[in-house]
């Protein structure tokens, strides 16, 4: 079969790397809204709407809201912002007369109503009740690695990928269960080494992710945002420990002798 030349050039320019921000870092936080009787609350919308602040957006679940970090070189930089958004989230959940939980795997009996948003509509119009339910009880924080371009971003990400077990080990509070359930969710959660631009491409478009590469769900995957994106750790208990994974990663890395740009 001939090589699709223009749909490769479409492909690669879906990711935006910029090679200022080569080595720089950033975090996701995903998070629960709970009831003062301790009942999931899906509130995200009313919570967005009030904290009004373009560092938080929606999650899937309508209980579920999601920081996020600029993208910082300076880890000492990053746990500020952490910290920051952590405060601010809980002072708007308060005000609204709800907590905002690091809480990593949700309850089985928690509602499943989904955030009003088309791509989500879409979603779980093609997904099991069983795997909605997995993808609804699940929060992670994820931590982004900016690279100069797909073929350093490609290195870094196959680094990683012998390290998965220890960096969800490093990550986990639920003694597997969020992992467990995120498969569920993602049935092509695992990570595999790509040979090169062309070979990611080929697997994007045999996975079905090529024309939107955000519906990679792989615990490791390079991200459209110029970044490799590490997906395997839970809900912090402090920023302290988000920050040593994102130390971790360096290490590795560096270890590897991968390049940022």
């Amino acid at each position: 079969m001939l090589f699709d030349k223009k749909g490769f050039g479409d492909f690669l320019g879906k990711f935006r790397f910029q090679p200022a921000r080569a080595g720089y870092m950033g975090v996701e936080q995903e998070r629960f809204l709970v009831y003062p009787d301790g009942k999931f609350a899906p509130e995200a919308f009313e919570f967005l709407r009030s904290i009004n602040d373009e560092r938080w957006t929606q999650e899937l679940s309508a209980c579920q809201v999601e920081s996020r970090t600029r993208p910082q070189c300076d880890l000492a930089a990053l746990k500020l912002e952490l910290l920051e958004n952590e405060n601010n989230g809980k002072a708007v959940a308060a005000g609204m007369g709800l907590d905002m939980v690091n809480c990593e795997v949700g309850a089985e009996s928690m509602p499943l109503d989904v955030f009003p948003n088309e791509r989500y509509r879409r979603i779980v119009q093609t997904i099991s009740i069983d795997r909605l339910r997995a993808a609804c009880r699940v929060a992670g924080t994820h931590i982004h690695i900016g690279f100069a371009d797909m073929d350093r971003a490609i290195a870094a990400y196959n680094a990683f990928i012998p390290h998965l077990d220890e960096l969800a080990g490093l990550g986990d509070h639920s003694g597997g269960e969020r992992l467990r359930l995120y498969k569920t969710m993602a049935e092509h959660w695992k990570p595999m080494p790509y040979k090169s631009a062309k070979h990611f491409f080929r697997v994007a478009s045999l996975g079905g992710f090529a024309e939107n590469p955000r519906n990679c769900w792989q615990l490791i995957r390079v991200s459209i945002h110029g970044t490799v994106e590490l997906r395997m750790f839970g809900a912090a208990v402090h920023a302290d420990e988000v920050v040593s994974w994102a130390s971790r990663a360096r290490e590795i890395l560096a270890q590897k002798g991968v390049g940022y740009a």
